[in-house]
């Protein structure tokens, strides 16, 4: 399972902690023998021993499985920015050479976080710097850089000049960031999409493959069919079920070669379809096509008074009847089904709503996936909501589902008007 970016973020934040802790303590002990008796080594010490625990009890918080907050980095960044100023405090304020590190903090904000948060801790990073102009602990090693007698003009244009650095950099950063998480994301939908195409050209061979397979047992099925309503009917067997039962099987029979034949039609895709005026009547038929009588009286339509433009007929019955079926397995008899269809601002909207016992986060993640079932083995083969999402896609829709356990299921596909 994919780690959240908060996760991620904060890992890659940890590392870079601890190499911040160990060049503080190094850069301490430097100065201490550089500038002896300058310093106060307790007060720095234990602001950098704050960081080191602090990065403690967020390893600890990181290796629990709760999901972190994604506020959680931007919290760690805002913390560091405190300790980067505190420790400038006891070595001189804004004196000291060190204060470009606050650029550092500023970077990362933009990196890490993204909106409000990376403006907030640049602005905090900008006021930590200009509070060190007046309040600080004087180092007499850099008093060449003291301006004594009040805020000269050099002073405030340090801090200008720091908060536009902080700010160009917070703005640039935070743009290029923002473009690759963008880029990222439509690879990874190119790539998802890709791979749908990719196992959708292997059922287009496999259903090829299996019409040419079924064709000869269907054909002798019908002709057993055929011959046994005949004896039935010569032996005077007309008030018995068996001649309406061979009449059922024939009339199956005919149906499985209708789909066989739409199969093996190279206009049997919705790419390759015709697209043509669709009335939301002929729709309607074709989804209670094959519908047991008892679960037609439990399918409630609601139709708009616009007509539904051109569409291919085919395949957006094939797609709509594979959700129907499942809305309809899902609620328990004689429980209602709705289909409603309806016109958006840019896009039709085809809604199956069911009264199951709706889905699980688990499985909802998973929904739409080839061979991805929940049905008992032999019941279904996972392809309805995979070949209906395929089929949105293809004429630059979507397919959405939306369920909660114990509350139903919504599945809403969705196309442009033309």
């Amino acid at each position: 399972m994919t780690r959240p970016s908060s996760d991620i973020s904060l890992t890659w934040l940890l590392r870079l902690r601890w190499i911040t802790v160990a060049s503080q303590t190094a850069a301490i002990l430097v100065s201490l023998r550089l500038l002896p008796g300058e310093l106060a080594p307790l007060p720095l010490l234990g602001l950098v021993a704050l960081g080191a625990l602090s990065n403690l009890f967020l390893q600890q918080r990181l290796r629990k499985p709760e999901a972190l907050h994604p506020s959680l980095p931007g919290l760690v960044l805002g913390l560091d920015i405190l300790l980067l100023t505190g420790l400038l405090y006891f070595s001189g304020g804004a004196a000291n050479p060190f204060t470009a590190i606050y650029l550092v903090h500023v970077t990362l904000a933009a990196v890490v976080m993204r909106g409000v948060w990376a403006w907030g801790l640049g602005v905090l990073a900008i006021a930590g710097f200009g509070l060190l102009f007046f309040w600080n602990v004087h180092v007499h090693s850099l008093a060449h850089m003291d301006h004594g007698g009040g805020i000269s003009l050099h002073l405030v244009g340090m801090w200008v000049a720091f908060a536009i650095t902080a700010g160009l950099i917070a703005a640039f950063v935070g743009r290029v960031t923002e473009s690759l998480r963008q880029r990222d994301e439509e690879l990874a939908a190119l790539r998802d999409l890709s791979a749908r195409q990719a196992r959708l050209a292997a059922l287009a061979t496999l259903a090829a493959g299996v019409a040419h397979e079924l064709g000869t047992p269907l054909g002798t099925i019908a002709i057993a069919a055929k011959e046994l309503q005949r004896a039935a009917d010569s032996l005077g067997l007309v008030a018995s079920d068996i001649p309406q039962d061979a009449a059922l099987i024939r009339s199956e029979v005919d149906r499985c070669r209708r789909i066989l034949d739409q199969l093996a039609d190279p206009s049997g895709t919705s790419l390759g379809e015709d697209f043509r005026d669709l009335a939301w009547s002929e729709l309607e038929a074709d989804l209670l096509e094959g519908v047991a009588p008892e679960d037609r009286a439990r399918l409630a339509f609601d139709w708009p008074l616009e007509p539904c433009g051109a569409m291919p007929r085919r395949g957006l019955a094939r797609a709509l009847r594979a959700v129907v079926a499942n809305a309809l397995e899902a609620t328990a008899r004689p429980g209602p089904v709705r289909v409603c269809a309806r016109r958006g601002p840019e896009r039709w909207q085809v809604e199956v709503l069911d009264q199951g016992c709706g889905m699980s986060a688990e499985v909802l993640a998973r929904v739409g996936e080839p061979f991805f079932s929940t049905k008992p083995t032999g019941s279904g083969m996972g392809l309805g909501l995979f070949l209906a999402r395929t089929f949105a896609e293809q004429l630059g829709g979507e397919l959405r589902v939306a369920s909660a356990a114990g509350s139903g299921t919504t599945v809403q596909l969705d196309w442009p008007h033309a």
